[in-house]
């Protein structure tokens, strides 16, 4: 019996029925592993978010955080509901003015930002970071949101510390010796002027004694009964050279005095060149800087070396002196030491446009092009084992170009010396 038109329709709507039900099984399943795979993405973010020892905040293009990790959270002390859903400018950034907080200035340029700033947690302690930031964009171009990233710097600057404090302390090592000669010369004559004036003082005390014996008799008798005191008198003068022994005491004074004032300057130079510093920049003239440095190295420098100061008027510039200082005792004990027999050291100060300027010249051996290349590595040293930790031109790389934001330049050529170049920004004085 033949089917009827309206059966075999509804035979093929219900083929195609069981067809999309199928379809749509299909579908589901697909869903449904796409939506595990999805969790199974979610988990495994997340999971690498918490394991980051990075600090991670997420904001959307208005700058509202959207994502931050147990990182961020441990180092400003905050809870998650604290942060999320909150404008980024609750975290309170200290940079040096590049506006790293703020969203329209962040959105504007295409490159990575990275700077060195602080974080100010919730308890309002400053952490030292590296704080980078990164804009993310849609198909179309248009902000979707911002990815701030920031590596806690506490204990690298802790080491950091510890690294300046022992180069520094080992430099101070190496011319301890030098120090003492240079405290011990001034000493020796003070300590031989003070024995000789101990004997002009027993002279002139023996003379007194004449004097007073005179004095005696002459309250007792007449002026030719005292004639014997008075020949005695002038017997004791010439015997004791009594006019070169009154000038000597005055030389003898004056130099005294000069060792004892030379042995103070040595004192106080070596005092301000080992202080530890302060946490902030101080405005210094480079000039007094260089003088106390000079004084501390001259005894290693003076047997061979003639030094040569130009000091340029320049303005004053903020930074750590002490390590400003240890900078220019690294590079004048260097060209002391790359100074064979006998030579010149010149000292330069002068100002451009942007830089106050330091040269420190030698007429020593120079360097060669490769060893230029290598010279601010850290423990790359050419002197032998136990003359050098190879760290004294890798801190002062350091110091003058990371932490003081300046340049350290070195130009040599074998057989006619070399001059290192310290540039420190100059104070802006438009801000």
């Amino acid at each position: 019996m033949e089917l009827s038109v309206t059966e075999k329709r509804l035979i093929r709507t219900q083929g195609k029925l069981a067809a999309m039900e199928k379809l749509l099984e299909d579908k589901s399943r697909e869903l449904f592993l796409a939506n595990e795979k999805i969790q199974d993405t979610n988990e495994y973010l997340e999971n690498i978010m918490g394991s980051m020892q990075s600090c991670l905040i997420v904001t959307d293009a208005q700058g509202i955080v959207q994502v931050v990790n147990e990182a961020t959270l441990h180092l400003l002390g905050y809870d998650t509901t604290e942060l999320v859903g909150q404008p980024l400018s609750l975290i309170d950034i200290k940079d040096s003015g590049a506006g790293l907080s703020k969203i329209d200035a962040l959105a504007s340029t295409t490159s990575l930002v990275r700077q060195e700033v602080k974080y100010r947690t919730k308890g309002g302690t400053e952490v030292p970071v590296l704080f980078s930031s990164s804009v993310m964009h849609d198909t179309e171009g248009a902000l979707t949101g911002i990815v701030y990233a920031a590596l806690d710097l506490s204990n690298h600057k802790l080491l950091e510390r510890q690294l300046l404090l022992s180069e520094k302390m080992a430099s101070i090592g190496q011319l301890a010796a030098g120090v003492a000669h240079e405290i011990n010369n001034p000493m020796s004559f003070i300590f031989s002027n003070l024995s000789t004036l101990k004997d002009y003082v027993e002279d002139i005390t023996s003379l007194l004694a004449v004097y007073e014996k005179l004095e005696n008799a002459a309250i007792k008798a007449s002026i030719e009964s005292i004639q014997p005191e008075i020949a005695e008198i002038e017997k004791t003068k010439k015997d004791l050279e009594i006019d070169y022994l009154l000038a000597d005491i005055r030389d003898l004074i004056e130099e005294s005095s000069s060792g004892a004032v030379r042995v103070q300057d040595i004192v106080i130079n070596l005092k301000q060149f080992s202080h530890s510093g302060h946490d902030e920049k101080t405005l210094e003239n480079l000039k007094e800087g260089l003088e106390s440095t000079i004084s501390i190295v001259w005894n290693e420098l003076k047997y061979k070396v003639s030094l040569e100061k130009n000091y340029g008027e320049i303005p004053g510039v903020l930074c750590f002196p002490q390590e400003v200082n240890q900078v220019f005792m690294n590079l004048l004990v260097n060209a002391g030491q790359a100074i064979e027999d006998s030579g010149e050291i010149k000292v330069r100060t002068y100002e451009e446009e942007e830089y106050v300027c330091v040269d420190i010249a030698d007429t020593g051996k120079g360097m060669s092009q490769e060893m230029q290349k290598r010279i601010f590595e850290p423990f790359f040293t050419t002197k032998d084992i136990g003359e050098g930790t190879g760290l004294g031109l890798s801190v002062s790389y350091q110091i003058i170009v990371e932490k003081h934001g300046g340049l350290l330049l070195v130009d040599s050529k074998e057989g006619s010396g070399t001059t290192f170049t310290i540039k420190l920004p100059k104070i802006d004085t438009e801000k």
